[in-house]
């Protein structure tokens, strides 16, 4: 595959907005879950961003949910913010995006601090420096008493339980290619998963690759950015939240 970044291209982007949520095994309930952690009332009026969104699922569920707020996405890729701006539109200036890496100093392009800040499935592909960085800068960001939620792929303490997850992934994903639930132009991308995470485990990482950390460590990486009470409300296999609440 090429080294050119994968998410800009759209028939990727489109084969993912279909398919990820036969991909990621727990995609519902995972975002069921950080919608459900929002420490936030029915009509609150507050902004929340979801960093690295992608095709604004997420943040559709969230304006559905809370009528009163606005969110934005913020993502890299423009073909996925091209179709999260189609999903948002029915909500007006409620939903809006924001083209830039997670890497960027996009925060301080904000027009007010927001009450949360959601991720899911973006965040590990940062190399620790990129993700103790952006953690410390979110933490600055927030409003006072704000949430960060990060839904994302974790790593188990030992290698073993690690690699054994990421096989059952594996093979979640090729019986959901078998069953026609996957497009075929996400075979290139699946391959690719798999050489790199499987076929090379263990071989070392850089940023854009899956970069996955544990609980223990991204929660260390929490409390160094100042965020006062810090934990892990959710686990599914390699799957987790980590809050972060903001004093």
């Amino acid at each position: 595959m090429s080294s050119a970044y994968r998410w800009n291209q759209a028939e990727f982007a489109v084969g993912y907005d279909v398919a990820g949520v036969y991909i990621h095994p727990h995609y519902r309930a995972m975002q069921a879950a950080i919608l459900e952690l929002l420490p936030l009332e029915s009509n609150a009026d507050v902004l929340l961003v979801d960093a690295g969104g992608g095709s604004g699922r997420l943040a559709e569920l969230f304006l559905e949910k809370f009528p009163e707020s606005r969110a934005i996405v913020v993502d890299q890729s423009e073909p996925f913010l091209a179709l999260a701006n189609q999903r948002l539109s029915p909500f007006g200036g409620r939903g809006t995006t924001l083209l830039a890496r997670l890497q960027d100093q996009w925060l301080s392009r904000l027009e007010e601090p927001p009450a949360a800040i959601v991720s899911m499935s973006a965040i590990h592909h940062l190399s620790p420096e990129e993700k103790q960085n952006l953690y410390a800068c979110m933490g600055s960001a927030l409003a006072p008493g704000g949430v960060l939620l990060n839904g994302d792929e974790i790593r188990n303490a030992t290698d073993d339980e690690y690699l054994a997850h990421l096989k059952n992934w594996s093979a979640h994903m090729q019986a959901m290619q078998n069953s026609g639930n996957i497009p075929g132009e996400m075979q290139e991308i699946l391959d690719y998963w798999r050489e790199k995470n499987i076929a090379h485990f263990g071989a070392p990482k850089k940023s854009g690759d899956d970069c996955h950390e544990t609980i223990a460590v991204q929660l260390d990486y929490l409390r160094a950015a100042g965020f006062n009470t810090v934990d892990a409300p959710w686990q599914r296999e390699m799957w987790a939240i980590l809050r972060g609440v903001k004093k």
